[in-house]
């Protein structure tokens, strides 16, 4: 492990555990149907405003065509930009960043890939855990287990749905004998 890889976290280790690879895939379609639908809101409305403008020369619209032309374009272009970053990059990046461990005293969790976040959930606070899969979770043999305590919840997404569910029967075990201890 490099040492940078433990900077700003003091002596604690990094989470050895990483999500199932196949989550990258799950994110990808995910953005790319997130995009697609922007896509088609923003340049469509546009595209239809720049249409309507060339087809009735005596409408406001026909005065604008330029500057519709031009928002066409500059949409178009994020469109792209946001496709390579969000379906391109992100995803393999998200994957490469997120860490958990369990331990018999606690969940730990570390994730981000510019805003870092370490998370560490007492098992003594554990009230409930699940394990949950949506259609691309499922298309993809994939699950997210999920904690909760008094101050929220925490996912740990795009696990294999074996060992989700295992994770989730082991935390719920954990979580009864650190309280009953208290």
């Amino acid at each position: 492990m490099a040492a940078n890889d433990q900077e700003g976290y003091g002596m604690r280790p990094i989470p050895e555990n990483r999500l199932d690879k196949r989550i990258i895939r799950v994110w990808r379609i995910s953005a790319l149907l997130n995009v697609a639908i922007w896509s088609v809101v923003f340049l469509g409305g546009v595209g239809t405003l720049w249409l309507v403008g060339t087809i009735q020369e005596n409408s406001g619209l026909a005065a604008a065509r330029a500057a519709l032309g031009i928002a066409f374009i500059v949409l178009f272009a994020i469109a792209v930009l946001s496709t390579v970053l969000l379906v391109g990059i992100m995803p393999k990046l998200r994957h490469l960043r997120w860490r958990y461990q369990v331990n018999p005293e606690e969940i730990d969790i570390l994730k981000g890939i510019i805003w870092r976040e370490r998370i560490i959930v007492p098992l003594v606070r554990v009230q409930n855990v699940d394990t949950k899969q949506g259609p691309l979770m499922r298309a993809n043999g994939l699950a997210s287990f999920t904690v909760a305590t008094a101050a929220g919840e925490h996912e740990i997404p795009g696990l294999a749905q074996e060992e989700a569910d295992t994770l989730r029967d082991r935390v719920a075990y954990l979580a009864r004998l650190a309280q009953e201890d208290v």
